[in-house]
């Protein structure tokens, strides 16, 4: 099945809650995954997000931890909407034009 290829700056929602405050703990929020990307691949002139590239949560940065078991950009398996994070979240933004499979 294909899936949106992720990028850097696309969305991922981490399902850790945000350390609470006086009104209480803040509901989870989509942040973006903000390191490293591909150095030479590009999806719509961003670039492309793999497993192991980093996405920010509330409580600090965490890798996103699979992908596609076909495709593989610079030897690391691409990153795709819905693949997850170690925060137990998962990609929820991505080039809707660039299908990436398996």
């Amino acid at each position: 099945m294909t899936k949106p290829q992720a990028r850097l700056f696309d969305m991922h929602m981490c399902n850790i809650p945000a350390p609470p405050t006086v009104a209480g703990p803040a509901p989870p929020a989509p942040l973006p995954i903000i390191q490293v990307g591909s150095p030479n691949v590009l999806v719509a002139n961003i670039p492309a997000a793999r497993i192991s590239d980093m996405h920010i949560s509330l409580v600090g940065p965490h890798p996103i931890v699979a992908g596609s078991l076909t495709v593989t950009i610079n030897t690391l398996s691409a990153a795709r909407i819905g693949d997850p994070g170690a925060c137990g979240g998962m990609i929820v933004k991505g080039e809707f034009t660039v299908l990436t499979g398996g």
